[in-house]
């Protein structure tokens, strides 16, 4: 028998490469909401068998399910030398049709789209099925803001942003030197500074925004994000602030992780991080063997 009032359907979009924190935001819906989540995840044939096996099949439930796109085969639309988002960006365009259909085959009537920032390209979806429509921001509210903030640094800013001398002073946000910026700002005649510039164009477009963060950790960058005129076009978008937004792992990996660093002396572990597309080269992997050897 059916019920009367059927649960809430919200639609989640993954960006490739970045599914665990979509998954962990649609399991917070389903638990503190009590609504009816679907993941669809677009990935492009060099990850999507990685990016499945990320996904338990504990997670697809009545009320809960993850749905692989077909992936995109991206090989002739972007340059070997061009990875990184616009990877991301030319397998998000490719799936979107495929996006739609799917969404329009769910059973359940689809009262909400919400993307990954990476994603973006797909949000007017939700326009033409007549629903709201919101962003997701995995990283931090000072992320966000860079993002938004970067159509102006584009009008304000002459030459590369590597080359300049003083900290950028982006409202709500501590200054930031050069050499921190996201490695997409860093050339703006590259592909992937074009992609990172569209999302801050397009993220405004949205009803809302949901960010990995929460009210008592960056206040001040919250305010900003919802001040229109700090931060440029933002005032449509309502900032939702859902963090922390982590997968809690395994406990009893946690435990032995913490266990083995507890045993260790100060300052002798060095944790190294590539990112979610991170990637070397053999070259490259021998030269960081030998930095670590001589460190």
């Amino acid at each position: 028998m059916e019920q009367s009032n059927p649960r809430p359907h919200r639609v989640l979009l993954s960006a490739p490469a970045h599914l665990m924190p979509v998954i962990e935001l649609g399991k917070r819906f389903v638990t503190c909401q009590d609504v009816k989540v679907t993941i669809f995840v677009a990935s492009f044939v060099e990850i999507a068998a990685a990016e499945s096996r990320m996904v338990p099949g504990t997670h697809s439930t009545n009320l809960f399910d993850v749905i692989h796109l077909p992936p995109a085969d991206i090989s002739n639309l972007v340059d070997p030398s061009d990875k990184g988002l616009v990877s991301l960006s030319a397998t998000v365009r490719v799936v979107k049709p495929a996006f739609r259909a799917a969404i329009s085959a769910l059973e359940t009537p689809v009262t909400a789209l919400i993307v990954h920032v990476f994603a973006i390209d797909c949000l007017g979806i939700a326009d033409q099925l007549k629903i709201p429509k919101y962003v997701f921001v995995s990283t931090n509210a000072w992320f966000l803001a860079l993002l938004i903030y970067t159509p102006i640094l584009e009008k304000e800013v002459e030459g590369e942003y590597v080359d300049m001398k003083e900290p950028f002073v982006i409202p709500g946000c501590s200054s930031i030197r050069a050499e921190e910026l996201p490695d997409p700002m860093f050339f703006r005649t590259k592909a992937n500074y074009h992609e990172f510039l569209k999302f801050g164009v397009e993220i405004p477009q949205a009803d809302g925004i949901l960010v990995n963060t929460w009210e008592e950790l960056q206040p001040k960058t919250l305010a900003s994000l919802r001040d229109g005129n700090l931060l440029g076009s933002v005032a449509k978008a309502q900032i939702f602030p859902i963090g922390p937004n982590n997968s809690e792992g395994s406990p009893a990996l946690k435990n032995e992780l913490f266990d083995w660093l507890d045993k260790q002396s100060t300052d002798s572990v060095l944790y190294i991080s590539f990112r979610s597309m991170g990637g070397l080269s053999l070259e490259q992997m021998t030269e960081l063997a030998w930095g670590l050897e001589l460190s």
